[in-house]
């Protein structure tokens, strides 16, 4: 892995967030601060979890992983992980021979051909030292997905996609590659190219969109991401809203399958 960077490796967890919780409480993150990592990598998961505690089923042959990074500037500034997440498994995706195929939908799923392959989820947590640091879990589909009507959208698998089999240790190292990179990058220039990168293997940018807010819809055109990671729409009125949370739908476009 890349320097400072601890792995762990585990064959069943109850989840990689909580492994990775549980190690820095007990102050064994990476001994290099702010510039480390905790990798917790896991074959099969007995609790995994994605976005407002939804079950995330994980039986082996998908990767599993959780990265802890430092993150000095506290867990408002930690949001930003989540996309900077999100570009490193694009990029990963696009050296293994998928090219510019993975999108990213808002705020934290990666699409394979419009179908859900990846989700991430940023969480913050506190070391030994009181110090905060950001866990950016990781769910990939290798080779098996849940059905369809276990999350909101279409869900597929990489190894549906016919660049042959992929294990998941075929994608760790090119992760954590890219990964390292882009948060190196993000400390010394800030969220900008970050957000730049995002807008660039973003899914729906432009489009018509639409979010559901508890009981709230809005509808407009997606126009990015905020300076802070919000999503920005474009209401039917012209008026720019931010939203912070929210499930979000592209309705088809015409000519899509």
């Amino acid at each position: 892995g890349p320097a400072g960077w601890r792995l762990v490796h585990r064959p069943v967890v109850d989840s990689t967030q909580a492994v990775a919780r549980t190690l820095l409480e007990a102050g064994e993150g990476s001994p290099v601060w702010p510039d480390g990592a905790l990798v917790v990598h896991a074959d099969e998961q007995t609790g995994g979890r994605g976005r407002h505690g939804r079950p995330w089923t994980s039986p082996p042959g998908n990767l599993y992983v959780t990265v802890a990074l430092p993150c000095p500037e506290g867990p408002r500034v930690g949001v930003q992980i989540g996309f900077l997440g999100g570009v490193a498994l694009a990029e990963a995706l696009g050296q293994l021979g998928f090219e510019d195929r993975a999108r990213l939908k808002w705020p934290n799923d990666l699409l394979l051909d419009q179908a859900k392959v990846a989700g991430l989820l940023p969480e913050s947590a506190r070391d030994s030292d009181d110090r905060t640091w950001v866990l950016l879990g990781m769910g990939v589909n290798v080779a098996t997905a849940p059905p369809p009507d276990a999350v909101l959208y279409p869900t597929t698998t990489l190894n549906a996609h016919g660049l042959g089999v992929l294990a998941p240790e075929d994608l760790l190292p090119p992760l954590l590659t890219r990964l390292a990179e882009g948060v190196r990058r993000w400390r010394a220039e800030g969220f900008a190219p970050v957000r730049a990168a995002w807008r660039r293997h973003g899914h729906g940018v432009g489009d018509p969109v639409r979010v559901r807010l508890g009981a709230e819809t809005v509808t407009g055109v997606f126009a990015g991401l905020a300076a802070d990671g919000a999503l920005m729409i474009r209401d039917p009125g012209g008026a720019m809203r931010t939203i912070l949370a929210g499930d979000v739908f592209f309705p088809a476009r015409q000519g899509d399958a």
